[in-house]
């Protein structure tokens, strides 16, 4: 049985500029209610099972590859939908939090998601295993990570509108065959609502209302968003071969379209990051 690992980080000294009061992973996540919120900001997210988190009046269904990003002192509760829920967390503060997270542009008291590939899957419990092996768990290390954190935050989860949790089931599914079919260059807006027997104006309707976005401005996004991450973490791969991993028929059609949204070619990118 595994167990309930939490990491304390005791306040020596003057606090840094960022700054992890907690952070741990529960895999059997107890029922939380707090009315008067939690002293420091609190993210949570999904292992494994799924969860629902509530506030302000509105429910989140948290599945695997999503989260909650709340602040200070806002009422909030959570418990497990699905039997056993694995679950891990980190609570944060500092002096430059506030700047850094609306210089970002990254919401509080909002649900996130992300792709399964995406490093927000797995960074939080490297960073946890890495903690039991260095002696600087309370410093720089920490501060180093909880920057990064958000960053990749940033960089590869999308906040989303609450929604009703039939439809969150729906679009979940759908996001999940979306990646599956990414490389696919003949994959339309037909397709989509086929797999979900939607008709294509109540499917546009179901994403406009979640993501702000029509499902098919969705998929490209899906599209950048692993392009990005090829390019950086795939370095022998070349232009052509992103290309027609993410489904674009030809590298010049690739590289148009990765400029218009990034504001960049995909070489340059590559070379910046």
């Amino acid at each position: 049985m595994k167990e309930n690992r939490i990491v304390l980080t005791p306040m020596q000294g003057k606090p840094l500029p960022v700054y992890i009061e907690t952070i741990g992973l529960n895999p059997n996540q107890e029922k939380i209610v707090r009315p008067n919120g939690y002293p420091h900001f609190h993210w949570l997210q999904t292992i494994n099972g799924k969860g629902r988190f509530s506030i302000n009046n509105q429910s989140y269904i948290l599945h695997q590859h999503s989260g909650m990003l709340i602040r200070p002192n806002i009422s909030h509760s959570y418990q497990s939908v699905s039997g056993k829920w694995e679950t891990a967390y980190v609570t944060f503060n500092g002096k430059i939090i506030g700047d850094m997270l609306a210089h970002a542009g990254i919401k509080l008291d909002a649900f996130y998601q992300w792709e399964s590939e995406s490093p927000l899957t797995n960074d939080i419990i490297t960073f946890i295993n890495q903690t039991e092996k260095t002696t600087d768990v309370f410093g720089l290390q920490a501060s180093t990570y909880m920057y990064h954190f958000l960053l990749t935050l940033n960089n590869y989860a999308r906040s989303q509108k609450p929604i009703a949790s039939e439809h969150l089931e729906k679009i979940h599914a759908l996001i999940q065959w979306m990646h599956g079919n990414i490389s696919n260059p003949n994959v339309g807006l037909n397709d989509f609502a086929a797999y979900l027997h939607l008709s294509p104006r109540n499917l546009n309707n179901l994403f406009r209302e979640t993501f702000s976005m029509s499902p098919y401005a969705y998929f490209i996004d899906l599209r950048l968003r692993t392009a990005k991450q090829l390019l950086v973490e795939s370095k022998n791969q070349t232009i052509k071969a992103v290309a027609k991993h993410v489904g674009f028929r030809s590298p010049s059609h690739f590289v148009a379209t990765f400029r218009k949204h990034v504001g960049m070619p995909p070489e340059q990118f590559r070379k910046l990051h």
